[in-house]
């Protein structure tokens, strides 16, 4: 019989419990996720986790950071510097209407597939470890845009 954990939520909320993360599942009508605030050597943001589940025995993972810190008295060089990494590197990146940064992890995977804590440790880092860079690189020497 094996005993690997499914992909739900409750799941991934265990991870990060185990590894003695605080955290809160939120309740809302039309979505159940998991809210976190994260320290970084630059700055704090909040990590966001979501699984929905869709047509076609498909469930949709989204994990998202972002910054506390906010960039609304530079928006040109800070989208400049993001559109660059989108076209560079893997996730999403954006800069929303208050100057804050996001980056967003979206991937599909089947219902209720087996999601050892292994793999999601080596997916949760990658997202958190992408974030951090970005973040760094942000808070680093200003850059300068070219026209």
């Amino acid at each position: 019989m094996n005993d690997t954990p499914l992909l739900t939520l409750d799941t991934i909320a265990s991870y990060l419990r185990a590894r003695d993360v605080r955290l809160d599942v939120e309740e809302h009508p039309d979505r159940r996720f998991i809210r976190m605030g994260w320290t970084f050597d630059m700055g704090e943001a909040a990590v966001l986790i979501s699984l929905q589940d869709g047509t076609n025995n498909t469930s949709r993972l989204e994990i998202t950071c972002i910054t506390q810190k906010t960039y609304a008295d530079r928006p040109a060089e800070v989208v400049a510097f993001l559109n660059a990494r989108n076209r560079e590197r893997a996730f999403g990146r954006t800069l929303d209407a208050n100057g804050n940064v996001w980056l967003e992890y979206l991937g599909m995977y089947p219902t209720l597939m087996e999601l050892p804590q292994d793999t999601f440790d080596t997916l949760f880092g990658a997202v958190l470890m992408h974030f951090q860079e970005d973040y760094a690189a942000l808070e680093g020497p200003r850059r300068t845009v070219q026209a």
